[in-house]
């Protein structure tokens, strides 16, 4: 990695820090977190600042800055992939069965949309809730696309072998399915063409039919990908 590559990587992963601590940091605190020379913390800082991407408070930490919400707002309003996506949870309309779409962060999925049961499709967008992958279909069905050489790296070879199975599973399968708890039965798809899965969870009940929320799934995945479906 170059010097200049390495200084953008090491300011995302200051910003990531800052996003998900939700508490303003230090720059000795930020150094410690992510092994960094306090130096270097503070001129990245120093130029995150500039670029209005982070704030300062009065005890000289730092948090997220304006900035950076006014890049997140017009990614969001301009991304193919949120107005696909809210298009379609606007058909499907509301329900007890939750929407999920998330993505790999490290060992960690982020769920980037979350519909719960009853509650309205604005709620769904900005929750960015992590889950460990263990934990989460999303998550097993996207340790699947990797080799087990990268899940090892990713996750630990002993969260690999307590998932081995499941992750056999997901990859034999479209639609991967688990039941997670009682009444909690789970389903998850990749969408075509993105490092992303979208997931049914809260499944329950004796008048489901998970064959057919398993289409729906697949349908829903082609949709957001701009993926054709197959004529009828």
């Amino acid at each position: 990695m170059t010097k200049l590559n390495s200084t953008v990587f090491d300011a995302f992963r200051c910003l990531n820090l800052l996003a998900t601590g939700n508490r303003a940091f230090g720059i000795r605190e930020i150094g410690r977190e992510l092994a960094l020379d306090s130096a270097k913390v503070t001129r990245l800082m120093q130029t995150l600042l500039a670029l209005e991407m982070v704030q300062q408070d009065a005890k000289r930490k730092y948090r997220l800055g304006m900035g950076i919400h006014r890049l997140s707002a017009s990614a969001i309003h301009h991304s193919a992939f949120y107005t696909a996506a809210l298009e379609m949870l606007e058909e499907t309309g509301s329900h007890n069965v939750s929407i999920v779409i998330g993505v790999l962060s490290g060992n960690q999925v982020v769920y980037l949309l979350h519909t719960r049961g009853g509650k309205s499709i604005a709620r769904a967008i900005g929750n960015y809730e992590s889950w460990p992958v263990r934990d989460s279909v999303i998550g097993i069905k996207l340790l699947a696309t990797l080799s087990d050489e990268e899940i090892i790296n990713r996750i630990g070879i002993h969260d690999y072998h307590l998932l081995q199975q499941d992750i056999e599973q997901a990859r034999q399968h479209q639609v991967f399915g688990k039941a997670w708890a009682p009444g909690d039965y789970r389903l998850a798809c990749i969408i075509p063409g993105m490092q992303a899965a979208i997931a049914l969870s809260n499944i329950g009940g004796d008048k489901v039919n998970i064959d057919t929320l398993r289409q729906f799934l697949i349908s829903a995945a082609r949709k957001i990908s701009g993926e054709s479906l197959p004529p009828v």
